[in-house]
């Protein structure tokens, strides 16, 4: 009886062992397929052209008139 007992434990803990292993394996592979794709995402971003913004200088805006009309409803005041 202590024999089987024994047997039993053996087999308990060699499933546990396997089983914590299975976890441990498709949790790294997951976060390798993560990283994997982050990677990808990160070179396609890189080749992509970027776009340029307009920038406007306080010197361009001092230039620049304020411009008033009349839309008929009252006057907009465009800053």
């Amino acid at each position: 009886m202590e024999n089987i007992r024994t047997v039993l434990m053996a087999v308990v803990g060699l499933a546990a062992v396997a089983v914590l292993t299975v976890f441990a394996a498709s949790v790294g592979l997951a976060l390798m397929g993560v990283l994997f794709v982050l990677s990808i995402a990160r070179l396609i971003a890189m080749k992509l052209d970027r776009a340029t913004v307009p920038v406007k200088t306080r010197e361009q805006r001092k230039r620049e008139a304020m411009r008033v009309w009349d839309d008929g409803r009252g006057k907009i005041i465009d800053l």
